[in-house]
């Protein structure tokens, strides 16, 4: 994964709900790994990766953990993945995963980005329920491991200044991406503040689901929370907040969704 987007990794989280069937057999694969990764994200499903090689100890315990987790995840996958085999050298040198120790499991989104990992040594399935993102969250990670910084534009149906706030988002965006000089290109997540699936997402970057007005969230390249605007924004003011450096105030930092510039009101 990026570096810059390892602040943002650190503090995804949250939990699907599953049906009878999928409680009942478990989605395990032990076909090729990069395949077998293609499948989920075509299929929109979470992949958990085990990362083993020969001789590794752990293995049975690290595959149970998972297996508890399938349980309980919405339309999910074991995949294993030996390091050592020469078909997976490309996985292995995309995700560095050479050194760390093993076993070693990965948490892939249905959209196909890697959204977290650990040791699987005093892994438990909650932890790693806990690294599966929300949808929203998800395409959050995905424009940070692309390199760009986003603007998550928070709303609700019916509100006074919504429109306004987007146009002035994508204002932003088509300035950045024109390739001006100096920042860095933006995307856009939209959130509605009362979906419920997204309401860990909206605690992490402190977002007041009461507001009366739109409030726009801005999130560096290096994964920092660098602002938060309420109500339609200057684009000029977005763009400068998209580049500025947080001093380590960012989700999975000091202090998870911190938001480090004040809100600006206009």
């Amino acid at each position: 994964m990026r570096d810059h987007a390892v602040g943002f990794l650190r503090s995804a989280g949250w939990v699907g709900i599953v049906g009878a069937l999928m409680l009942a057999v478990p989605s395990v694969s032990w076909a090729s790994p990069a395949v077998e990764l293609g499948k989920a994200k075509e299929k929109g499903r979470v992949a958990f990766v085990l990362v083993t090689e020969p001789g590794a100890s752990g293995v049975e315990e690290a595959e149970q953990v998972i297996r508890e987790a399938l349980k309980t995840t919405k339309k999910s996958v074991m995949i294993q993945l030996d390091r050592t085999k020469p078909e997976n050298a490309e996985l292995v040198s995309r995700y560095r995963l050479t050194g760390p120790q093993i076993p070693l499991v990965l948490v892939f989104a249905p959209n196909g980005v890697i959204a977290g990992g650990g040791i699987a040594q005093g892994l438990t399935a909650e932890r790693l329920l806990g690294m599966v993102p929300t949808k929203k969250e998800a395409e959050l990670i995905e424009a940070l491991q692309s390199g760009r910084a986003v603007l998550v534009l928070a709303s609700r149906r019916g509100m006074a200044g919504v429109a306004e706030a987007l146009k002035d988002c994508e204002k932003a965006r088509e300035i950045s991406n024109g390739n001006l000089a100096g920042t860095s290109k933006l995307a856009i997540v939209r959130v509605d503040m009362t979906d419920g699936s997204e309401q860990a997402l909206m605690k992490k970057l402190q977002i007041n689901t009461s507001s009366q007005r739109p409030v726009t969230v801005v999130i560096s390249s290096r994964g920092q929370v660098t602002g938060a605007f309420e109500g339609p924004t200057d684009p000029a003011a977005l763009i400068l907040a998209s580049n500025k450096v947080a001093g380590g105030c960012c989700p999975g930092g000091a202090k998870a969704g911190a938001v480090c510039a004040p809100v600006a009101k206009r």
